[in-house]
């Protein structure tokens, strides 16, 4: 292992491939090359901090090591929105892809790593931003502890990740981990699930072990389509990380795949905690230079070399500790509520809807400014839920999960208010977060039941369910309740938002030529190119054209609350 902060003065052959960039390979000659540019700007500059954040990976990787290089502090905020950018700009601080590379390369050298600040920022579960800082040799000793349950071997091994770099976990297992190796990286971002698969199987090498780094939010859709890209004829190593990973659905991907899966604990604050085979024990194993310990106050406390200083990094989590390094996790303090004095887990009760069989996620929560503190739950069904959705509308529906609910929760407890919905909202990172769930009870219009079928950056494909006994029927029209188009517009614009962050700018044409009724399934197809957005939409039951059109669109400038 060579740490990245040594790597680019070392004594590799300079042949040596490094990045899949597009369909060409980058080797670290190339890549030393792009980096001493950049780092002769950064110099230039004579800026004393760097924000960091660029769509495309390699850039990523470029500014990543260039900013490490110039020692210069490095600020990695999730996105570059407006009210972002307005928070992170500040004297002295610049933008690293705003700097053009200088036309002679810096001089390298080598670097102390402990004297170069990094910021992250996390989401948490709350969807506020929370600033993170760590060294560059916390990273490199995450990268030190990952030898434990990934020492190197003479395989030839090729990584593809579906996180995008520059999110802790992507920046060391998509990044740092395949360069202190000399491994291979692909860096195309990760466009939806079909087109990731596919390319995973054109370009991974024959034989090769393909490290698939991702998350269980990928790793769901993954399971749900069981008939795409089973990558079975190499060997194949899932890592996941960020979200507690369903034993169902690593037990269905690693059918498809004969992969050895593993997950990672751990987060921005902490760097890589611990970790297990979930297929082979529920038990998590810390790392060797990890200590860990329930805090007097709730939480855990983690003391590590991934962490700033020494001092102990706080999380949510609680944990029962057993022997030789191995613990249990429980559901976390901060998702322990009190509503009428009683103290409630809304972990506990998203367990309880998840055994029912009628729901495949959930999220409970309770929303900010209520006069009175209730539970909201948002749910997305399974098969069978949508099943009883289908016969017996909403009504019948949340009756069978306030009945499961009712052995768990006492009656005077139970949600008042509930979302069913074809996807929970997930973070670039693949989590649901609070902010995104609590923001589906803030929406008054009833929208179907939107269930994804494919997702690309260029094509949406969706199930769409009008439940019979939806509110959008009543005086549409009496004696014969149809769809209002208005409602069918609504859902498209949702789709465009959430999953593309467009907005809807006007109607080119658009043509309906079919009624939409109480219980119908429409099939939407969404195709993006340029500044429109094609629709067609078909009537599953009778494969009738219901509509068809084009949208004018434009970027709204939000980040889209959706992964595709």
């Amino acid at each position: 292992m060579i740490f990245p902060s040594r790597l680019l003065v070392s004594d590799i052959k300079e042949d040596t491939p490094l990045f899949r960039r597009r369909e060409s390979i980058v080797t670290l000659g190339d890549f030393r090359s792009d980096v001493a540019c950049l780092v002769q700007a950064i110099r230039q500059s004579g800026a004393g901090s760097a924000v960091l954040h660029a769509d495309d990976n390699y850039d990523f990787a470029v500014g990543l090591l260039a900013c490490l290089y110039a020692e210069i502090r490095t600020i990695l905020p999730g996105n570059l929105c407006e009210n972002t950018r307005a928070r992170l700009e500040a004297s002295g601080t610049i933008f690293v892809h705003e700097l053009g590379k200088a036309e002679a390369p810096a001089e390298l050298k080598a670097v102390d790593s402990a004297s170069v600040a990094v910021e992250f920022f996390t989401s948490g579960s709350t969807g506020e931003p929370k600033r993170i800082v760590r060294s560059f040799a916390n990273l490199e000793a995450e990268l030190q502890m990952l030898e434990e349950v990934f020492p190197e071997d003479s395989a030839t091994t090729e990584v593809f990740s579906t996180v995008s770099f520059h999110h802790a976990y992507g920046i060391i297992f998509g990044l740092l981990l395949p360069l202190s190796r000399c491994l291979l990286s692909d860096t195309a971002p990760f466009v939806g699930l079909s087109p990731w698969l596919s390319r995973v199987d054109a370009l991974a090498t024959p034989g090769s072990l393909a490290w698939l780094v991702t998350t269980p939010a990928f790793l769901r859709i993954w399971a749900e389509n069981t008939d795409l890209t089973p990558l079975s004829h190499r060997p194949v190593r899932l890592l996941s990380a960020g979200a507690p990973l369903p034993i169902s659905v690593a037990r269905s991907v690693a059918e498809a795949t004969e992969a050895d899966v593993y997950e990672i604990f751990g987060s921005s604050e902490t760097g890589v905690a611990a970790h297990r085979m979930p297929l082979k024990t529920q038990e998590w194993q810390r790392f060797t230079l990890v200590h860990m310990e329930n805090a007097r106050d709730g939480g855990l406390h983690i003391y590590s070399p991934a962490v700033l200083s020494g001092a102990p990094a706080c999380l949510g989590d609680s944990a029962e500790f057993l022997s030789g390094g191995r613990f249990l996790l429980h559901p976390r303090v901060d998702r322990i509520v009190k509503l009428a004095d009683k103290r409630v887990s809304l972990t506990e009760v998203e367990k309880c809807l998840l055994d029912s069989g009628l729901v495949a996620q959930a999220y409970a929560l309770v929303p900010a400014n209520q006069r009175v503190a209730r539970m909201a739950v948002a749910v997305v069904p399974t098969q069978e839920g949508e099943l009883l959705l289908k016969t017996e509308g909403y009504t019948g529906l949340k009756k069978a999960l306030r009945t499961v609910l009712s052995q768990q929760v006492e009656q005077t407890l139970l949600p008042r208010k509930w979302r069913i919905v074809g996807e929970l909202p997930c973070n670039a990172q693949g989590k649901v977060t609070q902010a995104a769930v609590e923001s589906l009870f803030n929406c008054s219009l009833q929208l179907p039941l939107m269930t994804p079928v494919a997702k690309s950056a260029d094509k949406l494909v969706f199930r769409l369910l009008y439940v019979q006994d939806a509110a959008y029927f009543a005086g549409h029209f009496p004696g014969y309740p149809i769809v209002p188009g208005v409602v069918i517009l609504q859902g498209l614009s949702v789709l465009l938002q959430n999953y593309w962050g467009l907005r809807v700018d006007g109607i080119v044409r658009l043509k309906f030529s079919a009624e939409t009724l109480p219980g119908d399934e429409q099939l939407v197809t969404l195709s993006r190119k340029g500044d429109s957005v094609s629709v067609e939409i078909m009537l599953t039951h009778n494969e009738v054209k219901a509509c068809q059109g084009r949208f004018a669109v434009s970027e709204t400038g939000k980040q889209p609350g959706y992964l595709i």
